[in-house]
């Protein structure tokens, strides 16, 4: 007998998804590590010069210090995350989920700013925020309270920067809470009721625990987010990192030392490669302790 063909039609749908992330992803990752071991301006020959370039990094008395505040930045924003965006997160879900008065309208104006483009947000905040034209001193002239350079006084520049991005961010966080809440059986939360359950026990023993693998994925998410930050950044604090370096992220570094040549007179993408290896480093090593930290506090059904 003639042995029946496997049916392989699968195969149509992964193999073209395979080659475009082959191409567009994995090439591009591997291509980014030769070039970290190399001087290369973009054009003409690629020198393999070593661990040069990662030395220059940690050891050089123009770049490092630059670099180290740019990841002190970047780690403070992963701070604020933890502590500050993914609770307030949190509990707006929750108050829309008790459904409390208008929750509705409160559900669509959260939402709202997170399908703002992120340069439209960033051009409004400078506006308002602008020493000589903005609204906000106008205000406070108006009102006979002290006016303020805003985004470039540094002690005012980062907290700034972390007020936009709860205001412009946090709706993805919350609509992925409220999912989970909503996903919770119903049943569950009438017997609950039924036994006399106050609105803090039903909280605390109940809508907790079992939001407790959504918290995971946000907060994994904006960690990474959070180590590879750069468009709002680049648009409040321009191409040096704002007054002090007071906006300056890894990314943008990356940007002006790749692209700008600001360490060696031309672009050098061999030591941007060096910048970005070294940030998915850190990038990786973050999330693994954090998702084995996490990991002690999923609740197992």
């Amino acid at each position: 007998m003639r042995k029946k063909r496997k049916n392989r039609n699968h195969l149509f749908f992964i193999v073209p998804g395979f080659i475009f992330y082959t191409i567009f992803v994995v090439l591009p990752i591997l291509c980014v590590l030769v070039l970290g071991f190399t001087n290369w301006s973009g054009m003409g020959e690629i020198k393999f010069i070593g661990l040069d370039n990662f030395i220059t990094i940690f050891t050089d008395e123009r770049f490092t210090p630059t670099f180290f505040n740019a990841l002190k930045n970047n780690l403070k924003y992963l701070v604020c995350v933890w502590v500050i965006i993914t609770p307030i997160q949190y509990l707006i879900a929750y108050v829309l989920y008790i459904k409390i008065p208008a929750h509705k309208y409160i559900k669509f104006m959260v939402f709202l700013p997170y399908v703002i483009s992120t340069t439209i947000v960033g051009f409004f905040a400078t506006l308002i925020f602008n020493p000589n034209i903005g609204f906000m001193n106008e205000f406070l002239e108006a009102i006979g309270m002290e006016t303020g350079a805003w985004f470039g006084d540094p002690n005012w520049a980062f907290k700034l920067l972390i007020l936009f991005v709860i205001w412009q961010g946090s709706g993805s966080g919350i609509m992925i809470f409220y999912s989970n809440f909503m996903d919770i059986s119903q049943d569950v939360m009438e017997a609950c009721r039924v036994d006399g359950c106050t609105e803090w026990q039903r909280f605390w023993h109940i809508l907790l625990p079992l939001s407790l693998p959504s918290c995971a994925s946000i907060i994994t998410m904006s960690t990474i987010w959070a180590l590879a930050v750069f468009d709002l950044p680049y648009i409040l604090g321009g191409t040096n990192g704002g007054v002090n370096g007071s906006l300056d992220f890894a990314n943008t570094v990356f940007y002006r030392y790749t692209f700008g040549s600001g360490l060696n007179g031309r672009q050098d993408y061999g030591f941007g490669a060096a910048i970005c290896l070294i940030m998915f480093l850190i990038m990786l090593l973050v999330t693994f302790i954090q998702n084995k930290v996490l990991a002690k506090f999923e609740y197992d059904n």
